[in-house]
């Protein structure tokens, strides 16, 4: 653009000091309700049945845990977590340090062992393998499977989950049966999490 073709501009920017509005003291602190948690779900698995999924699976870890906290209210700390959700199921796989929690999220979960999740150190000895886990909660031949990290892609075969679960999910179930989901809650247009709610 020439300096003939710039716009004119109508004043200048400048600094300046102000007072913050006084907000108070909350008198209690902020709490969705299960409800809400329910009726998210709710939508997520009509998303699922347009898409023909069976099964969604929600990774989540410390820095991207978004997704499992909106659906659940539940957020994991310091270790990993996966949620399983099928057409009328829900569970979550934690580690050690995350299974208190998670059973005391707002929406209730079937909960599993899994201490693969766990911080490096810690026992290992009482959790199934995850292949187990997850033919448990419904994965498995014929079963068409949506992963959810945190991003999208242009293939539908690409994930950003760990491999490890990537590949076991894929060696359950026909490897062309498993895409990525992540768009139903984040894509641009119409991801469940784009339009915030007043929760």
């Amino acid at each position: 653009m020439s300096a003939t073709q710039r716009r004119p501009t109508k004043g200048r920017a400048r600094v300046d000091w102000i007072d913050l509005p006084a907000f108070g003291t909350a008198d209690h602190e902020p709490v969705i309700e299960p409800a809400t948690y329910v009726a998210r779900l709710a939508r997520l698995r009509e998303r699922m049945a347009e898409g023909k999924l069976e099964r969604v699976l929600v990774y989540a870890d410390r820095e991207h845990s978004a997704n499992i906290s909106w659906l659940t209210g539940f957020d994991p700390r310091f270790e990993e977590a996966l949620l399983v959700i099928g057409r009328d199921s829900v569970a979550i796989l934690v580690g050690n340090e995350c299974w208190g929690a998670a059973g005391a999220a707002p929406l209730p979960m079937n909960r599993h062992l899994f201490q693969d999740f766990s911080l490096p150190g810690q026992p290992r000895d009482r959790s199934r393998p995850l292949a187990d886990i997850l033919t448990a909660e419904g994965v498995g031949k014929a079963t068409r499977v949506g992963l959810m990290g945190w991003k999208t892609y242009a293939q539908p075969w690409m994930s950003d989950l760990p491999a490890y679960l990537v590949d076991t999910v894929r060696g359950l179930c026909a490897a062309d049966d498993v895409v990525n989901a992540t768009g139903l809650l984040i894509d641009a247009q119409d991801g469940l999490r784009v339009i915030n709610e007043p929760e």
